[in-house]
């Protein structure tokens, strides 16, 4: 759902309310429906539960803030048969496992250690029964990174290792990306401008956090490849028992006395960017 406004000086604040973030769909979505049109900038706030209290605002003006997500499902497909003749099979369970062995190998020795670079494979899915052996397996997950380089290199030796290990043993394997998103760099000059306006705030026990960054991805980052963006994370902890539990945790616990600051900060920074870019 898209609003826009006239502000009451010389300029339009536009406002996203962003869905399918999580699925990393929601930013692909607005901006293939226009969003960035007439657009000179972009300002997100999201917000972090665990053991820290409200008030805390963490940035990052000089490098990478979030990683990339480059999320894949590898569909081996090889040829079923009964397990007391496997030699008539070719086996796609088989061929998974190499081709998982192979894709640790990537990060072990192909990427460059001073970058962050994080394969995880999350599903390895085959067969319905213990004694055949089917025709395909499949094998899901994200690659993630904090280097546009990285990334680009990972992705091409992804698809080429599970190409050639599945050739290797007889079979195909089949590569759809199901996600891909940059990594999250903000703008460092517009960031800094931000962090000034926010430090206005009369809000009791405001605190920045410079030079924050996570392996965690954001789909924000699509618009910050297009537009000077910011993006800022609000502590929405506890400091008790409350606070144990991270995001993405079926027990997470959200300290709502957030919601003000959040308001507060975002009006202010577009008011205050407003008067001076307009």
């Amino acid at each position: 759902m898209l609003k826009e406004k006239e502000s009451m000086l010389s300029g339009r604040v536009r406002f996203m309310f962003q869905t399918a973030e999580e699925t990393f769909e929601g930013a692909k979505d607005v901006l293939e429906n226009g969003i960035l049109e007439g657009v000179d900038g972009a300002l997100a706030y999201h917000v972090g539960s665990g053991r820290m209290p409200v008030g805390l605002f963490m940035y990052n003006s000089g490098g990478t803030m979030m990683c990339s997500v480059d999320g894949f499902r590898i569909t081996v497909h090889g040829r079923g048969a009964h397990g007391a003749y496997p030699h008539s099979s070719i086996d796609p369970i088989n061929i998974g496992v190499h081709i998982y062995l192979a894709l640790e190998s990537l990060i072990a020795r192909e990427a460059d250690p001073s970058k962050a670079c994080v394969l995880t494979i999350g599903n390895f899915s085959a067969g319905s029964a213990p004694n055949i052996i089917p025709d395909t397996a499949v094998l899901q997950g994200t690659l993630r990174t904090n280097d546009s380089a990285s990334r680009e290199k990972l992705v091409r030796r992804l698809k080429e290792a599970a190409q050639r290990t599945a050739e290797v043993f007889g079979g195909s394997a089949e590569i759809e990306m199901i996600s891909q998103v940059p990594p999250l760099v903000c703008d460092p000059v517009m960031t800094e401008e931000m962090v000034g306006y926010m430090r206005e705030l009369p809000v009791p026990g405001l605190t920045p956090v410079p030079n924050t960054s996570a392996s965690a991805s954001e789909d924000f980052a699509a618009i910050a490849e297009k537009v000077p963006s910011v993006f800022m994370y609000l502590s929405a902890g506890y400091m008790d028992e409350r606070g144990d539990a991270p995001a993405h945790n079926p027990r997470v616990r959200f300290n709502e006395d957030v919601c003000p600051i959040g308001s507060a900060c975002l009006a202010h920074c577009a008011v205050r960017w407003l008067e001076k870019h307009s």
